[in-house]
């Protein structure tokens, strides 16, 4: 984390007046700024206005309805953890904010933004977190002489974000709320960042996770709202949305647990909105998926391989330029976090048993991937689980980043980043889930040798050009090209280079059998279905 102390400082803004905010070490920040406001947990958002009178903005807003030990545990993820700020409390009416990080100095040109969407499953997140405080990134943008305005926000999750129904619908309210929260702030984003120096026509947004596949998402519609996109560990597919029938037996099963379910419909909705945050908390059973809605508008598509290989997968933005999609060797590894694993007596053989019963109808192809992986009955577990988190990093990153990459009618440009983790923790050594965005924000810097140290750096100039509107190595379309950030360095590989032999394998059956097929596989050995 940075070291500076933050003092009082205030900015002049046209139209928002003057703003207390804070200095921290040749950047100004802006925090808990609200970009829209709430009447009740599962309103629409409301884009802010102004009245020049000023704001102040001096410390955090409050996280979205979510556990908020979820901080923590991601931290537990990462494999290190970060002093902490105080806990801002929760609230399902005043939590859309954003905090932004101004570089100090006068600017002649407008700045480009770099914006960030947290990820978490639609579950968990918040931009009080001390892992994405984006001073550290903005001022090493201003010392290399490219300087940007970070910006990380707050959106809706679980039931207050994705909980729908018809009957919400009829009552006026919007399916798929939590993607509509992070469209609302990029709108106010386009209509207040050039009073603090930002480029309106600038802006790259940034997502981990299922951050990335927002950023994503931010494309589909036929808007000029951003220029490029940078996905980290989240290109499509990776969360599919769910049906409308099924969120709507989640929406069954909330009223239920919120004691709503005899009551007329305009009573109940009536009822919904006096709803207290503990009571929505406690409600929200995780075996429910409160997460985006194929609805045709807000989410047109259900994201599969074929479907992105297909000419019906269309990007309608006016304004995108380029994306960059980041892939780590052991993404996979956030589902051990998870726990999903813990109770499964022999990892080796369920997943033997999995691939020949869910490939039954291509006995080759199962004994070439468990071949390829080398995973036989007699592994012990932890051996068996890091071979099995590859390949499912292989199918639904890797593999997911490259057909990504190869659809987007625009410069796409793909890396591998493989620095290994060097914290203490069961996957030290390799290249975690969430290490990505940890390396480059900068945040971790201090807990980093002085290689990798070089590596945060040379990650994070890579993206700070790419927000400048450069390439910062050829594009995916130039046979293959990618980078990959390992040892402190930044190669450039291309053709037979830029991929391994394990997944090369993996590709040529997935080619045969389908790619779907196998990120079905994944998927249900993930989730324990056959």
């Amino acid at each position: 984390m940075t070291p500076f102390q933050s003092r009082p400082a205030e900015i002049s803004h046209p139209d928002i007046g003057v703003v207390q905010c804070l200095s921290v070490g040749e950047v100004t920040q802006l925090l808990g700024v609200k970009y829209a406001s709430l009447e009740h947990w599962f309103d629409n958002p409301k884009l802010s206005t102004y009245n020049g009178s000023g704001i102040t903005a001096r410390k955090h807003g409050p996280q979205a309805i979510s556990d908020p030990q979820a901080v923590d545990n991601e931290m537990v993820a990462i494999q290190k953890t970060l002093p902490k700020p105080d806990f801002p409390g929760l609230s399902g009416t005043d939590c859309l904010t954003l905090n932004v990080s101004i570089p100090s100095g006068n600017h002649v040109a407008p700045l480009p933004v770099f914006v960030f969407i947290h990820g978490g499953g639609f579950a968990v997140g918040s931009n009080w977190w001390p892992q994405y405080d984006m001073a550290s990134i903005v001022r090493l943008s201003a010392q290399l002489g490219q300087p940007i305005i970070g910006i990380n926000i707050n959106y809706r999750l679980g039931a207050p974000g994705f909980a729908a129904s018809e009957e919400l619908e009829q009552a006026g309210y919007k399916t798929n709320r939590g993607i509509l929260d992070q469209r609302a702030s990029i709108h106010w984003i386009k209509k207040y960042i050039g009073g603090f120096g930002g480029d309106p026509d600038r802006i790259t947004v940034a997502g981990e996770s299922v951050g990335g596949l927002s950023a994503v998402r931010l494309l589909y519609r036929e808007e000029a709202l951003i220029s490029r996109v940078v996905v980290m560990g989240g290109a499509p597919p990776s969360v599919a949305p769910i049906s409308k029938s099924v969120a709507e037996s989640s929406y069954e099963a909330l009223i239920g647990a919120l004691g709503c379910k005899d009551l007329s419909s305009t009573e109940r909705v009536k009822a919904l909105k006096a709803v207290s945050i503990e009571e929505v908390q406690k409600a929200q059973n995780p075996t429910l998926p409160f997460i985006p809605v194929l609805d045709g508008e807000v989410v047109p598509y259900s994201e599969t391989f074929s479907f992105i290989q297909s000419k019906d997968y269309v990007f309608k933005s006016k304004s995108s330029e380029a994306v960059m999609v980041i892939h780590s060797p052991l993404d996979a590894s956030i589902f051990a976090f998870m726990g999903l694993f813990s109770q499964r007596e022999s990892i080796a053989s369920g997943f033997s048993d999995l691939t020949r019963k869910f490939l039954s109808s291509h006995h080759s192809a199962a004994d070439r991937l468990l071949k390829c992986y080398g995973i036989v009955p007699e592994l012990d577990d932890q051996d068996a689980l890091l071979r099995v988190l590859t390949f499912g990093s292989d199918i639904g990153n890797q593999a997911a980043a490259r057909v990504f990459a190869a659809r987007f009618p625009q410069d796409a440009f793909v890396m591998e980043f493989a620095e290994p983790n060097p914290w203490d923790g069961p996957f030290k050594g390799h290249s975690t889930h969430i290490l990505d965005i940890s390396f480059l924000i900068q945040n971790y810097n201090a807990s980093l040798d002085n290689a990798q140290r070089v590596a945060s750096e040379e990650f994070a100039k890579a993206v700070i050009a790419f927000v400048h509107g450069e390439k910062p190595w050829e594009p995916f379309s130039v046979s293959g090209a990618v980078a990959k950030l390992e040892g402190g360095h930044l190669k450039h590989l291309k053709g037979a280079g830029a991929m391994t032999e394990q997944y090369r394998e993996m590709a040529n059956i997935g080619e045969v059998i389908g790619f779907d097929t196998l990120m079905g596989l994944w998927l249900a050995f993930v989730f324990g279905s056959s």
